[in-house]
């Protein structure tokens, strides 16, 4: 075990704080959207872990909340809970900010011995999932600035997404969501994914992506070349094999590619693969950092890291295909704004709750024609996002009446598209849906 511990301890001195891995033959491969590139990996790759930061910090999701009513409700008592002073960093609540149904920004503040501190909770909901950003520690002359982007940015242009969905707009792809962004403005971002592999237990391949804030840092080969060993592991180093070292070009990215094997006290090797891109501007989203690594032993078995069960080449032949793999994402130019797309699905089209929205524009539904729907009765919906529940108002009775309070459920539906992105009022379309069981339009 002292040899593996080492070897593992000489992976993060050299290699920087990342260390995954990656699979098998790729005649049959799924692709997955991270950040603002793709990938392709084994189909019958899971994903083993996810974790995104996007301009003021960690985005993270969930699915425990089923609609928006729901959302409403939790919402209301974690504003309950930040007034009665139970924020985990004691900061109290200064301000909340609902532009619409879905959204919450919760301003916090504290007074430190070094002064005023500033934080914000911010919350979406959309398709399902409640999307969360959580920071404290901003400081006090941006705050305004960045708590007017969450509200008329950042969080509306975050929607819901399907793992298997690939958007065609320009944006920034995370765990069950998506920003619409083009990527023009320098920002912060860093993206990164994980997969794991039932027929080779241990293998972990990831990818990251991340804007870099300094330019010059010393490279993959310059930081393995340059890694001091102790003396005491000295003969051991000796026995790390190089399989493959230099550099190499990806889909116009100059990058540079370590693959290694180490031995383990059980006499088999891991491999420790990795390939990296620098950065080439300054928080400039299009061209982040790029990282690609596969690993094997990942997972132990009384405390030894189980043997692989790839062989050395099929490990390599894995690890090409991934790397090769890696690419900006492609987009549709027709969808180069964040608003706006050009048409391409007729007026009238249907879509029904939990779908793709197959056109950016503005869609309603059967029971906006009787009803108060949360939104309005008509909403300007994204292309490539999942299409939504509808929230509609009921009949408060007498005591929601005398209190003030309105009734709301849930409904699935269908959504008629109306107008598009472009347009300021609807064209004539067919009237629409009834509500109900309806069948796919063709």
């Amino acid at each position: 075990m002292t040899l593996i511990r080492f070897a593992a301890a000489l992976c993060a001195i050299l290699f920087v704080p990342i260390c995954y891995a990656k699979e098998p033959a790729m005649s049959d491969t799924k692709t997955y959207c991270v950040g603002r590139f793709l990938v392709d990996v084994p189909a019958d790759a899971q994903i083993n872990g996810q974790a995104y930061e996007y301009e003021y910090g960690r985005i993270d999701s969930s699915t425990s909340v089923e609609n928006a009513e729901n959302f409403a409700q939790d919402m209301t008592r974690h504003e309950a809970d930040l007034r009665a002073g139970k924020q985990k960093n004691k900061f109290t609540l200064t301000g909340v900010k609902s532009p619409t149904p879905d959204i919450r920004v919760f301003e916090l503040s504290r007074e430190l011995v070094t002064g005023p501190s500033v934080g914000v909770e911010a919350y979406r909901w959309d398709g399902g999932h409640v999307f969360s950003i959580q920071r404290t520690g901003l400081i006090p002359a941006e705050y305004q600035n960045i708590i007017s982007t969450l509200q008329t940015d950042l969080l509306p242009n975050l929607r819901a997404r399907g793992a298997d969905v690939i958007p065609s707009r320009p944006g920034f792809c995370l765990e069950n969501g998506f920003i619409a962004n083009d990527g023009k403005t320098a920002q912060y971002e860093d993206a990164g994914i994980s997969f794991k592999f039932a027929r080779w237990p241990g293998v972990l391949v990831s990818v990251r992506t991340m804007t870099v804030t300094k330019l010059g840092e010393p490279t993959l080969l310059q930081r393995a070349d340059s890694g001091s060993v102790p003396d005491a592991f000295a003969n051991l180093v000796n026995h790390i094999k190089t399989v493959r070292r230099g550099t190499r070009e990806i889909n116009g990215r100059h990058g540079e590619e370590l693959l290694e094997t180490v031995p383990t006290e059980g006499g088999y090797r891991l491999h420790q693969f990795r390939w990296e891109a620098q950065g080439t501007e300054i928080s400039e989203p299009l061209k982040p950092t790029l990282i690609v690594e596969f690993e094997s032993g990942m997972t132990s078995v009384n405390g030894d890291p189980v043997r692989p069960k790839l062989t050395d080449d099929e490990a390599v032949a894995v690890f090409d295909a991934v790397v090769n793999s890696l690419r900006i994402r492609p987009t549709d130019s027709s969808a180069a704004s964040n608003d706006t797309s050009s048409p391409i699905q007729p007026l009238g089209t249907l879509a029904r709750t939990g779908s793709v929205c197959p056109q950016t524009g503005w869609w309603t539904c059967p029971e906006a024609g009787s009803h108060e729907i949360a939104g309005g009765g008509r909403q300007y919906l994204v292309a490539d996002s999942v299409m939504p529940v509808a929230q509609v108002a009921g009949s408060p009775g007498f005591m929601g009446k005398l209190l003030g309070k309105e009734q709301w459920h849930t409904v699935n539906t269908t959504w008629q598209l109306v107008a598009y992105a472009q347009q300021t009022t609807p064209e004539s379309a067919s009237p629409a849906p009834e509500s109900g069981p309806q069948g796919d339009p063709s």
